[in-house]
């Protein structure tokens, strides 16, 4: 159960904003929320710019690697929802190539082939994409390596992970969290706040009791 002195800082990932968290947040009862928005599709929750030293931070694909590369360590315990803290080499740099050459001639269907891929058809109008911004946001995945950060970490982090993920293959998050740390919730493609909302909750709300306790 969540209580009122809970604080999640969320961070959505590539390709998305801040209303990725919606079905989540829902069932984050009392829990205060922060939500940080990347800037890549527009018409989202305004997001936040700060958050409490004391929060606890849950990010989603790139939001975890945004967290420990721009998260100044404010947080008390990390929550990776099919996240990473580098995506290169685990996933050969021409798929995120792939990705630049599809914005470049056609922002609407590449992104459209992407939610389909995370499972999250339609996600937004066409006319809400940033596009310089999502090319920035490649670029990340391409070339940020957060790896030491992650290891200098010295609070607990829970590592969510599913098996059909098209985006983050679960040899990867094997590979950057250790095959017995990674919790595996059935299907849900690369969307678990959405696709499996209820369960995301539990598992993040039981280990924030944890970590508070």
């Amino acid at each position: 159960m969540c209580s009122t002195d809970m604080h999640f800082v969320l961070v959505h990932g590539w390709g998305f904003n801040a209303s990725f968290w919606d079905p989540l947040i829902a069932r984050l009862c009392d829990a205060t929320v922060t939500r940080v928005d990347l800037g890549f599709v527009a018409g989202g929750p305004c997001g936040m710019p700060d958050w409490p030293q004391d929060a606890i931070a849950v990010g989603h694909s790139l939001g975890v690697l945004w967290l420990l590369k721009e998260g100044g360590g404010r947080f008390k315990s990390l929550v990776s929802l099919q996240g990473f803290d580098r995506y290169c080499p685990h996933v050969p740099k021409t798929r995120v190539m792939a990705l630049q050459r599809g914005l470049d001639r056609d922002p609407a269907g590449t992104m459209k082939a992407f939610w389909g891929s995370c499972g999250v058809p339609d996600f937004a109008d066409p006319a809400a994409l940033d596009v310089p911004r999502l090319r920035e946001g490649l670029d990340w995945l391409l070339h940020w390596d957060a790896e030491g950060l992650k290891k200098s970490l010295q609070c607990p982090i829970l590592s969510l992970a599913t098996q059909n993920d098209l985006i983050v293959p679960p040899a990867m998050s094997e590979a950057v969290w250790g095959k017995e740390n990674v919790i595996w919730l059935p299907g849900g493609g690369h969307a678990l706040p959405r696709s499996h909302p209820d369960r995301c909750a539990k598992h993040v709300v039981d280990f924030a009791n944890t970590v508070s306790s």
